[in-house]
């Protein structure tokens, strides 16, 4: 998670996520939100898949690590490339609770209603002592926002 983290905070949004080797442990891509209004898609889950598959990475031996819980969209995708596992910090519910808009949708719904197989591992709610803060953070900056 700390390396998820370090990429979040290199984005323009505080989202990170890493694509680990199941094996070794080894964080073998990483990639922050790079969402801008021409690409609405680049979340940091969607920027690690592309790099890992432009490497010819097998999904099946990979575990993502988000700092947040993969939106719908994001969760689809990783389901999509069947992913070993999905290990998330902050839920989608709890930074809808900040004020940050969400799709709070949780991911193991949304792998519940797939056919596709196997479904990955999931473990939510890791380290949220480092993940919370960013999204405290956005939220804070959000309300200032409007504020002014």
């Amino acid at each position: 998670m700390p390396a998820a983290v370090a990429y979040a905070r290199s984005g323009r949004w505080p989202f990170g996520a890493v694509l680990v080797a199941a094996d070794s442990g080894e964080v073998v891509a990483g990639a922050a939100n790079t969402v801008q209004d021409e690409d609405p898609t680049a979340h940091a889950e969607m920027n690690v898949l592309r790099s890992a598959t432009a490497r010819g990475l097998s999904m099946a031996r990979h575990v993502v690590v988000s700092t947040a819980e993969p939106c719908p969209m994001c969760a689809g995708a990783l389901l999509w490339a069947g992913v070993r596992a999905v290990v998330f910090g902050t839920s989608s519910a709890r930074i809808a609770a900040l004020g940050v808009p969400q799709i709070a949708l949780p991911f193991e719904t949304v792998a519940r209603h797939s056919t596709l197989g196997p479904h990955p591992a999931v473990g939510g709610g890791v380290r949220t002592d480092l993940t919370d803060p960013l999204y405290r953070a956005m939220a804070r900056r959000r309300r200032r926002g409007r504020a002014g």
